[in-house]
């Protein structure tokens, strides 16, 4: 029998998965584990979209607060290091972060408890920490630069931290704990980065009492929000003691924490794709034309981030009613909130594409230049890219709330093949035009893929479902006999 160690020195001894085996009764665990428990007080699906989405543009609007605090307290060259920063540490942090969150969100059945996903994420941090460290010792930076670059690291690694309990927030349905969360970290941030900046001059002391200030948000806000919600989501591994900070301690049991790394470690690839797939038109234009043309095109695909924030909202609200749906069997329901939120996505993504048609230049020239204004077409083909996107993507939710995490990888690797293709074959024709119609290609693979895969999903639950009620039906004869 196997044991967890929690940080505070306790082993937890692993329950009714091992009670079960013992008993040779294989059947009715499998059965059992159909039924998924009943969340109380969860907030509705609106609510808790509402507060995603007005969490994220917050966040999004002191981030863009602290560029600003960096050039009017900084100097461009400190703006340079912040982002050199951020470009090094976040492709590792999204790799080694295996995006736990979306697991947690869809883990119905609780099979792990909290603590064994924070703890997962307190090693894949330090692994993160340690490969940040060996970049910015090893790259030939500078001596300032390299601790910006460390300091960065360390900051966004207690952001990831942070990440655990919003997942739990989201698998509770209280995704306004998460929104607040957001806010207060946002709000903060441009006051520490500020104050750090105005009293040190140094970008490294300013980046190190922002990390302060994340800390502080996540030991005095999501730490003890979390209290409320991390003893429902024990699983199968017993708490041990009765100590209430100890629901929110990491937990370290290897032999569990090595399945859910085998399970989520798809995902940590899909979100390196997702990056590659979306950088890929720069890095053409970058190839094929000077640094102009690149600017143009980055500024103009930075507006269409506000439909991403809407899908990434939209689908984070019902992710975990989604995954309850699927678990219990309940495909009807699953169809139609699946259907629901792609209803709702399609009509945002019609809605920009209208108003890029008819407003693209006037809107162009107000939010940067006369010179955009000419680029009109360039800017509907990148709003109709954002449209499919969007579409896509409240699909591929559907994918993940089913907890199908291994067939995205092949999925996400014909979508940057094809985006690959498309760009090789456009943008030497037609330019910044052909990098716009390349992500449209792209994006358009990636709307068959997910919808072919759901299909396949749905039929074969379906067919399974039939075989687990012959399995209650033989437990039910098995008990009989007795």
């Amino acid at each position: 029998m196997s044991g967890c160690l929690r940080a505070g020195g306790e082993v937890n001894e692993r329950g009714t998965g091992w009670d079960l085996k013992r008993n040779r009764m294989p059947v009715i665990e499998q059965v059992s584990e159909r039924y998924v428990a009943p969340l109380e007080g969860g907030m509705s699906w609106r609510s808790n979209f509402a507060w995603a989405l007005s969490g994220n543009v917050v966040y999004a609007a002191c981030q863009w607060g602290m560029v600003i605090a960096l050039a009017k307290l900084g100097n461009s060259f400190m703006v340079g290091q912040f982002s050199l920063g951020l470009a090094i540490t976040t492709p590792v942090l999204m790799f080694t972060n295996l995006q736990l969150r979306a697991v947690q969100a869809t883990d119905a059945k609780r099979r792990h408890s909290f603590g064994e996903y924070l703890g997962l994420r307190v090693i894949t941090t330090l692994v993160a920490i340690a490969l940040i460290a060996a970049i910015a010792g090893l790259g030939g930076y500078e001596r300032e630069t390299a601790l910006v670059i460390l300091a960065v690291g360390l900051m966004k690694s207690i952001e990831s931290l942070s990440d655990v309990f919003y997942g739990l927030f989201q698998l509770n349905d209280h995704l306004e704990q998460t929104g607040r969360s957001m806010m207060i970290r946002g709000f903060f941030s441009v006051i520490g980065l500020s104050a750090g900046l105005y009293l040190t001059k140094s970008l490294v002391w300013g980046i190190a009492l922002l990390a302060g200030v994340w800390l502080g948000v996540l030991i005095g806000f999501d730490a003890r929000r979390g209290l409320r919600f991390a003893a429902a989501t024990r699983g199968r591994t017993a708490i041990a003691g009765n100590k209430r900070w100890h629901r929110v301690w990491p937990m370290f049991c290897l032999d569990r924490q090595g399945k859910l790394v085998r399970l989520a470690l798809p995902l940590g690839i899909v979100m390196t794709l997702v990056a590659l797939n979306f950088n890929m038109p720069r890095c053409f234009l970058h190839a094929r034309f000077a640094g102009h043309q690149l600017g143009i095109s980055s500024a103009m695909a930075y507006t269409t981030v506000v439909v991403a924030t809407f899908a990434d909202a939209l689908g984070h609200a019902t992710l975990p009613r989604m995954s309850r749906l699927y678990a219990s069997g309940n495909l009807a329901a699953f169809r139609s909130s699946l259907l629901r939120l792609v209803a709702f996505g399609a009509a945002f993504g019609l809605a920009g594409f209208a108003a890029a048609n008819f407003l693209s230049a006037p809107l162009l020239t107000i939010l940067f230049s006369a010179e955009y204004a000419t680029h009109a077409e360039v800017f509907a083909w990148l709003v109709a890219a954002a449209g499919i996107s969007c579409i896509a993507s409240l699909l591929n939710y559907g994918i993940t709330s089913a907890q199908c995490f291994r067939i995205q990888v092949p999925m996400f690797l014909l979508v940057v093949g094809s985006n690959a293709l498309a760009c090789a074959w456009l943008v030497p024709s037609f330019g910044l035009r052909g990098a716009a119609m390349a992500m449209v290609i792209a994006y358009l693979v990636h709307l068959a893929a997910t919808s072919g895969i759901l299909v396949y999903l749905l039929s074969s639950h379906r067919k399974n479902d039939v075989r687990l009620q012959a399995a209650e039906i033989y437990c039910d004869n098995w008990e009989a006999s007795l």
